[in-house]
C-alpha cells in the first residue's frame, strides 16, 4: 500500500521535519531553508534522498505516480503508460537503482580495483631532525579542491582549471606549507570535503546536480590518490607522525568515501599514518587544550555548530579552552567567533570557479592554509600559500 505524502517516506525525524517544512513554504527551498535553520543546498539534498526512496516505493510526488515499480528501480519519467484499480494514470520511467548496502559493496569493489594499480608502499625513512616538539601541531587545511573541475579561463574570467592543475596547485602549496612548518612530533592534514568534485561516473553531486567534469572518475580518483600519497611522504618528511581527516562533501558524499579508503588501504601497514574513519560527517580532534571541529559546512550553518559543540564532546569541551569549527563549502575565507568563545572559520578553497559560479558571480581567492596550534595556547603561527595563477583580466587593454 502506497503513503499518501512525501513525508510519509522520511526514514528520519529529521528528514520529515524539512520535507513538511519544505512543503508548508510552498516548496520554496530558500524559503524553507531559514525556518530550519539550515543553507538551501541542505534543504535540496534531504528533499532529493526522501523522493528517491520514495519513488523506489513507486511514489512520485510530483506525477501523482501511484503504482508499484519493480524492486531495485525508482521512477524518473514518464515511459510507459500505466493505471491502477482506483482509475490512477501515469507514464512512468525507471531505472536501477542500489541500497545502501550495495552501494558500500560496490564502493569497496571500486576501491580494490582502484588499489591495484597503485605502487606498492614503501615505508618511508624517519625524519633526520633529532628534536621534535610535542607541543606544536601544524595542521594543513585543504579548502574544496574540486578534482575533476573543467573551468575555461575564457569563459570565467579566473583562470584554467583540470585535474592535473589541481594535483600541481595542491603539490606546490604541501611543498611550501611543510617546508615552513615547525619541526614536530605530530601534523595534521585535514581535507574539509569537495576534494572531489563529482560523486560518481556520471558527473553529478551526490544529490544529482550535474556538473562540468574533465575526464573520467577513475582518472580523478587515481590522480587525487596520487596527490595524497605525495603530501603525506612530504609530511613524513618533516614529523615523525601524520593524521589524516577527510571530510565528506556535498559533492563528494560518496566517492570521499572511496579516496579515504584508497589510502587508509595503501598505508595499511604504516604505524606513522593514521588515515581517520571518513564515514561520517563530523570529525573532532583534541590537541591538549584545543579542540578542533571538522565539517564540510553544507548540512549546518556555523551558528548550530558552535551551539552544539559541547554537547556532542562534554568531557572534551569541559577540558579545553580554545575550541575551533573548521570548515569549506562556501569558498570564502570567513572567520567568526560565537557567543559561547567557539570560532568557526570557513577556508579558502583551492579551485577557482567554474562556468556556473563565474556567471553568477561567485568567486574567491584560491589559497591553501596551515594553522599551527600549541598545547596550551592555542593557535599560535599561520602560513598561508597563495595559488599565483589567480589572476583576472580584462577582455582588452588599450
Amino acid at each position: 500500500m502506497l503513503l499518501a505524502n512525501l513525508s510519509d517516506y522520511a526514514k528520519t525525524d529529521r528528514q520529515r521535519e524539512v520535507v513538511e517544512v519544505w512543503e508548508a513554504h510552498d516548496r520554496k527551498t530558500a524559503k524553507a531553508a531559514p525556518a530550519l535553520g539550515i543553507n538551501a543546498g541542505t534543504v535540496r539534498e534531504i528533499v532529493a534522498v526522501v523522493r528517491n526512496f520514495a519513488s523506489s516505493k513507486g511514489f512520485s510526488d510530483n506525477w501523482d505516480a501511484t503504482r508499484l515499480v519493480p524492486d531495485g528501480e525508482i521512477v524518473l519519467g514518464r515511459s510507459i503508460y500505466t493505471e491502477d484499480d482506483e482509475g490512477n494514470k501515469a507514464w512512468l520511467k525507471t531505472r536501477r537503482t542500489m541500497s545502501e548496502g550495495q552501494r558500500d559493496l560496490a564502493i569497496k569493489a571500486f576501491v580494490d580495483g582502484l588499489t591495484k594499480g597503485l605502487p606498492k608502499y614503501i615505508p618511508k625513512a624517519k625524519p633526520k631532525t633529532k628534536k621534535f616538539s610535542t607541543d606544536l601541531l601544524p595542521t594543513i587545511i585543504i579548502g574544496d579542491a574540486h578534482f575533476g573541475l573543467r573551468a575555461d579561463a575564457r569563459e570565467t574570467r579566473e583562470r584554467d582549471y583540470d585535474t592535473k592543475i589541481a594535483s600541481k596547485d595542491m603539490l606546490e602549496a604541501i611543498d611550501y606549507l611543510v617546508d615552513a612548518a615547525p619541526a614536530s612530533e605530530d601534523a595534521l592534514l585535514v581535507n574539509v570535503g569537495d576534494f572531489l568534485h563529482a560523486n560518481g561516473s556520471k558527473g553529478t553531486t551526490f544529490a544529482g546536480t550535474t556538473l562540468d567534469v574533465d575526464t573520467r572518475i577513475e582518472v580523478v580518483l587515481d590522480m587525487a590518490a596520487q596527490t595524497f600519497i605525495y603530501s603525506i611522504s612530504k609530511i613524513l618528511e618533516k614529523h615523525k607522525k601524520v593524521s589524516v581527516v577527510m571530510a565528506r562533501g556535498n559533492h563528494d558524499s560518496d566517492t570521499a568515501i572511496a579516496l579515504a579508503l584508497i589510502l587508509k588501504y595503501y598505508y595499511d601497514k604504516e604505524p606513522r599514518v593514521t588515515i581517520l574513519d571518513p564515514h561520517g560527517f563530523f570529525h573532532t580532534v583534541q590537541f591538549g587544550k584545543t579542540l578542533l571541529a571538522i565539517h564540510h559546512g553544507d548540512k549546518v550553518k556555523a551558528e548550530k555548530l558552535a551551539t552544539v559543540l559541547p554537547s556532542m564532546l562534554p568531557e572534551q569541551w569541559s577540558s579545553t579552552v580554545y575550541r575551533k569549527w573548521i570548515l569549506g563549502h562556501f569558498h570564502h575565507q570567513i572567520v567568526k567567533e560565537h557567543d559561547n568563545g567557539v570560532i568557526s572559520e570557513i577556508f579558502s578553497c583551492l579551485a577557482p570557479p567554474d562556468s556556473w559560479h563565474a556567471g553568477a558571480k561567485y568567486g574567491a581567492a584560491s589559497a591553501m592554509h596551515q594553522v599551527v596550534f600549541h598545547r596550551e595556547g592555542g593557535e599560535a603561527i599561520r602560513h598561508v600559500y597563495q595559488i599565483r595563477d589567480s589572476r583576472k583580466f580584462p577582455d582588452l587593454t588599450l
